[in-house]
């Protein structure tokens, strides 16, 4: 009985205090990781958002102030994947784990955009104004995202309120 009650005060946030982040998946069974990012001087670290865990489960990649990030599920430093005054969010591994696709507000509507796992300069995959937002990739390797673009009057029978589904290919080719 005792040692239950240790490993709950384990998973308590004053537990946690000295991590700058930490995930709990639930499921079969409970999965803590814990990452370390450098923020100098910063007080309260309640800025992760959008987590996604790689498809051989052995990285997560997340939001942490509007950037997205790459930790090992084991736990350890995290990586930044990107880096901009734009916010990044929504990121989504692709099948074969090599790619991340995440929508940013970098040249003013979000967009969907693709980059490496490891960083790099990321690619604009389309080119709306109606804020395009990442759900997955498909099986076929096209990115699925939601977005408020309507391409006929008849779409817009109630603007603004109903999210469509589209999807675009890793080259940014039109259909």
């Amino acid at each position: 009985m005792e040692k239950q009650k240790q490993s709950r005060r384990l998973l308590s946030l004053d537990a946690l205090r000295g991590f700058d982040m930490f995930f709990i998946m639930g499921g079969a069974s409970l999965f803590v990781a814990l990452a370390t990012v450098s923020t100098k001087g910063a007080e309260t670290r309640r800025w992760i958002r959008s987590n996604a865990i790689s498809p051989d489960g052995t990285k997560i990649a997340f939001v942490y102030h509007g950037d997205i990030f790459v930790v090992s599920s084991n736990g350890g430093v995290a990586k930044q994947i990107t880096s901009n005054p734009a916010y990044d969010t929504s990121p989504a591994w692709s099948k074969d784990g090599k790619f991340i696709a995440f929508s940013s507000d970098r040249l003013g509507g979000f967009d969907v955009y693709l980059t490496s796992c490891n960083g790099g300069t990321p690619k604009r995959l389309t080119t709306h104004s109606a804020g395009e937002m990442v759900e997955t990739f498909l099986p076929d390797g096209r990115i699925l995202y939601r977005s408020y673009y309507m391409p006929t009057a008849e779409d817009g029978v109630f603007p603004g309120q109903f999210t469509q589904v589209y999807s675009v290919d890793t080259a940014a080719s039109r259909p």
